[in-house]
């Protein structure tokens, strides 16, 4: 799967998973986790729909906010997962 559809995917997920949850969606947010009102529960469930949907599993020292915060970085480490 390329880059390119995994951001894609990852962003289709976590829209889906907002507004699900009656969460107001801001694109324009640099904070992942802001962008789409997500709660530190809520981060932890996407990440979990993320580990289901795309077969990988997020290791405990890899969950910084580096990691959860910035959407680039989330889709590098799942993309790199899936190689």
């Amino acid at each position: 799967m390329q880059h390119k559809e995994v951001q894609q995917e990852i962003r289709q997920i976590a829209k889906e998973f907002a507004t699900s949850s009656g969460r107001t969606v801001n694109e324009n947010s640099t904070n992942f986790l802001e962008a789409y009102g997500f709660t530190s529960l809520d981060a932890l469930e996407f990440l979990l729909l993320l580990e289901e949907h795309f077969g990988v599993t997020f290791e405990d020292e890899d969950l910084t906010e580096e990691t959860l915060t910035s959407e680039e970085r989330l889709v590098d480490y799942v993309a790199e997962r899936l190689v």
